[in-house]
């Protein structure tokens, strides 16, 4: 009786022992960043049907969600193609200049803090999305609740992104830093900010300027643009449709860019962010 006993109670050990963990094994606990899909409707569906298929939890977009934000038939359109994508992900849009600031994009999105500028953890990373259409002078509100942001960092964060519309490095057009911002990277190197991502640029380009990569991810399905001239920081460069998957493996972050037929254009890793 006892050995049968035994038996039983080693049978339920094993049993328990080889139950999946709690954590969703159909989730990869990826992120996915993408940006700039606009007119490009055909692109943008098979951009977000490659998306879906890494099975994100969260998705940022780094802007030019739509053409014009002021009308009400190309919010129609972007819902309808990232309507599935949103019922399984989380859904975090950047406002930028296609977006017009208009009142239908904030009815679409329910957004932390005021909608323009907002911050968020995820998988150990803390996202600070930034609104580059809005003053980030030294003496702005934003760049003021920017820099209290990164003060307040959890101690435990692993890592730290910055994503916002307008490029401050890039090799397209006039899309170099078109805003002037380049004088808030001081306020990114102080606070140990890993990667910054924008758009605006259709494309695909890796920068890395003193210890922080500054990511390019506008190949979302608006017109692709090529490379104009040659920049100092810029280390690769891509003119292909595509979306940024963020994978954290122990106290490593990788990147990386997947182009429309599902093939790596770049990848790299960050090490884990130490306050």
């Amino acid at each position: 009786m006892k050995i049968k006993k035994l038996i039983i109670i080693f049978i339920l050990a094993l049993a328990f022992f080889q139950l999946p963990s709690y954590a969703d094994p159909g989730h990869s606990g990826c992120i996915i960043i993408y940006g700039d899909s606009r007119t490009g409707h055909a692109i943008h569906q098979k951009i977000v049907n490659r998306i879906m298929e890494n099975n994100p939890d969260v998705v940022f977009h780094t802007g030019d969600l739509v053409d014009n934000g002021l009308n009400p038939e190309d919010w129609v359109v972007f819902n309808k193609i990232t309507d599935g994508l949103r019922k399984t992900a989380e859904f975090f849009p950047v406002l930028g200049n296609h977006e017009k600031s208009s009142t239908l994009y904030f009815k679409n999105f329910n957004l932390p803090n005021n909608g323009r500028w907002y911050s968020l953890d995820r998988e150990g990373i803390h996202f600070i999305i930034l609104d580059s259409n809005s003053f980030l002078n030294t003496d702005s509100e934003q760049y003021r609740w920017l820099e209290d942001n990164l003060k307040s960092v959890d101690k435990k964060t692993k890592f730290i992104i910055v994503i916002f519309h307008h490029p401050i490095f890039s090799r397209t057009r006039s899309h170099a830093d078109e805003k002037g911002l380049r004088h808030i990277t001081p306020l990114f190197e102080r606070y140990g900010v890993n990667i910054v991502f924008g758009g605006h640029a259709h494309n695909y380009e890796r920068s890395y300027y003193n210890k922080i990569y500054y990511i390019v991810t506008g190949g979302g399905g608006a017109p692709l643009y090529g490379r104009t001239h040659n920049a100092e920081y810029s280390e690769l460069f891509a003119e292909v449709y595509h979306f940024c998957k963020l994978s954290i493996s122990g106290n490593q972050l990788t990147v990386t860019a997947i182009d429309i037929d599902s093939s790596v254009v770049d990848e790299f890793t960050v090490k884990n962010y130490i306050h």
